[in-house]
């Protein structure tokens, strides 16, 4: 029986090291995740594995996963969100109270020594009065809120059709983007900001050195296209809307995203600042 246990975990070790193997951009961390037997290592391994995305290997006796993954399209916080929505607690965030009271009598770990890390992003404090209020788990302020804010304050020069604010706000702009930590994004989020955080910083560098407000609302076109992608996917209670004037852009028709369901048009300011409409609330 040891012989047929040794021979099958040196398969499963093939196996995993194959998987590990197959993810690009590859980055290891090793991680506390609590559990307790065979069948957890088996929902543990489950839920945080993605195809060549990542790979995850979780060890009985040591309580750790070691996990593989692709930084390109992933990180580490949103693999740990999988296995504790899984019912895991682990080093980033604690499993869901109704999760962990469903899995099997076998599976129940010892909460006593569970993570101090945060439940679904909050910490036990805040997880605390969200038990005694019932109230969402999504916080207020999303981790790109920063980024949405200073593409705002450039929105609002080139409604005043300001140049130089237009610039300066700009140069803000990319510093947020710069600032930006994706190992704190959602999985979502993260890779829509993949997708489209290098064209938001070129836009952006290009309005900066524009003196043209005409050749700054030309650069603002693409940056508006890829912040309602960021916004649309993005962790954030921000109230924005997504807005269309038909005679911008030589009367192709452009977007631009608002915080304000009004009308004051980037594209033309004062000649016409109610020109357009509301075509979405993100």
């Amino acid at each position: 029986m040891k012989k047929i246990a040794m021979s099958l975990g040196l398969i499963f070790g093939l196996g995993v090291y194959t998987l590990s193997a197959q993810v690009k951009n590859a980055v290891t961390t090793t991680v506390d995740v609590n559990g307790n037997c065979g069948m957890c290592k088996k929902t543990i391994e489950t839920s945080g594995s993605d195809g060549k995305i990542a790979a995850v290997k979780w060890d009985v006796d040591t309580k750790k996963a070691t996990i593989t993954y692709d930084s390109t399209k992933t990180n580490e916080q949103a693999i740990l969100k999988k296995i504790a929505q899984a019912g895991y607690d682990n080093a980033s965030f604690r499993a869901p109270d109704d999760v962990y009271a469903n899995l099997h009598s076998c599976c129940k770990y010892d909460r006593a020594i569970a993570t101090k890390a945060p439940e679904h992003g909050m910490e036990h404090g805040e997880h605390q009065n969200h038990e005694k209020s019932q109230e969402s788990t999504k916080t207020t302020a999303g981790k790109l809120d920063p980024v949405f804010h200073s593409y705002l304050a450039v929105k609002d020069a080139l409604v005043g059709t300001d140049a130089d604010k237009a610039a300066e706000a700009a140069k803000k702009l990319s510093e947020s983007v710069a600032q930006v930590d994706m190992a704190t994004l959602a999985e979502k989020e993260h890779h829509t900001w993949m997708e489209v955080n290098k064209s938001i910083a070129a836009s952006a560098s290009k309005i900066a050195q524009e003196n043209s407000i005409e050749a700054q609302r030309q650069a603002f076109m693409d940056l508006s296209t890829n912040l309602y992608r960021l916004a649309k996917d993005a962790e954030s209670d921000m109230a924005l809307y997504w807005q269309f004037c038909p005679m911008a852009n030589s009367n192709k028709g452009a977007y631009w995203v608002s915080q304000q369901q009004a009308i004051k048009n980037p594209y033309f300011g004062s000649k016409m600042m109610t020109c357009g409409e509301t075509k979405e609330k993100i």
